[in-house]
């Protein structure tokens, strides 16, 4: 089905009513735990997600890469950074003119659905993406690996970046180092201030060809 963002967005407008959202993400988080042991829950659960990810495929592919360089990929992504976005997009603590609508009207189990479903895919790599820089790959490894691993792949308080679209990566990365209001908030802000444009495309090209 071929739906415009435009027509998205009405969409979601249209069935938008703001859920209560009584856990936080840690508590979304012991519930996914709990129910990954269970398989045939596991299995119901992934179902759902795929269901209910139909918005998300658009933009960030049925299979949890993105069809935009602009756009993150979903696959692979830790279940609690994907939890705490969710969060931040429905307080409008982030803002995305699609992601502001749908958040607010995902319910725990839909979230925790959502997750499941893109947690659990691949990352594919990229048919176009910059050859690596040296350089990128030294700034990595001095300011980034503390926090997202010698792989890239995060934690469950930090994203996976690894494979990221490099668009994603270099744009991100400016936003953070020119404190844009939606991003201000991070530790990255500090992280990257003294890095100049060359080095953050550097590193973002570095980042982009990660596994």
């Amino acid at each position: 089905m071929n739906i415009s963002v435009w027509r998205l967005a009405f969409l979601l407008s249209a069935l938008y009513s703001p859920t209560p959202w009584a856990e936080s993400p840690d508590d979304v988080l012991a519930r996914y735990q709990a129910l990954k042991q269970v398989p045939g829950k596991a299995a119901e659960m992934r179902a759902q997600g795929k269901e209910r990810a139909q918005f998300c495929f658009r933009c960030h592919g049925e299979d949890g890469n993105s069809r935009r360089d602009y756009v993150p990929n979903l696959a692979s992504q830790n279940a609690a950074y994907l939890f705490t976005q969710f969060e931040k997009f429905a307080s409008g603590e982030r803002e995305n003119f699609v992601m502001s609508r749908l958040a607010p009207s995902l319910s725990a189990d839909e979230r925790i659905a959502i997750a499941m479903y893109f947690s659990e895919l691949p990352v594919k790599p990229r048919e176009e993406q910059p050859t690596a820089q040296v350089r990128g790959m030294q700034i990595y490894t001095s300011l980034c690996f503390a926090c997202h691993g010698e792989a890239g792949h995060g934690n469950q308080q930090t994203p996976r970046i690894a494979g990221q679209p490099y668009t994603f990566l270099r744009t991100t990365l400016l936003k953070f180092h020119d404190g844009s209001r939606s991003r201000r908030n991070s530790p990255m802000t500090a992280v990257v201030q003294n890095l100049s444009e060359d080095d953050l495309e550097a590193v973002a090209t570095w980042v982009a060809n990660m596994p």
